[in-house]
């Protein structure tokens, strides 16, 4: 039987990787810019329905850190929004979404690893921007996971 996995972040080092090392009865649709512009909520919710998926992995983002201080209502509008836009289209498939977040939604503070149950505090729009886009996937869709990853 075939995983048909719809994946945003099309240009993206995960979703390169994912589609280079995916077993032979994984069937993946890539989408990316700019037909997938994760801040217009009538192009993810299209897009992913047409895909036909039994699966979303959002791996899209907004990911100049540096640069989302000077335009964080951009970084907002991508990483924020278009995350609740992707869980949206996912709660309305009926399809689990794995989500890809970021270490970034905690303030760095601790000595030791993050754990998922530990206290968000992020302290740039970056951050800020992703939490934003955790929280409102866990308000619009119950079957996802969300993997805060850090490079």
């Amino acid at each position: 039987m075939t995983l048909r996995l719809a994946v945003t972040g099309l240009k993206g080092q995960v979703v390169s990787a994912l589609i280079e090392r995916a077993p032979k009865d994984v069937e993946i649709t890539a989408l990316g810019r700019p037909q997938l512009d994760l801040g217009l909520r009538h192009a993810v919710l299209a897009n992913l329905r047409h895909a036909g998926c039994d699966a979303i992995i959002n791996a899209a983002a907004y990911t100049a850190v540096d640069k989302a201080e000077s335009e964080p209502d951009v970084a907002m509008r991508i990483n924020g929004e278009g995350a609740g836009h992707v869980a949206e289209a996912a709660a309305g498939l009926k399809v689990p979404l794995l989500h890809l977040s970021t270490d970034y939604v905690f303030d760095g503070a601790l000595d030791r690893p993050y754990r998922e149950d530990d206290a968000t505090g992020p302290t740039g729009a970056y951050g800020r921007s992703k939490l934003a886009g955790e929280q409102r996937i866990a308000a619009v869709h119950g079957d996802h996971v969300i993997l805060r990853t850090a490079w």
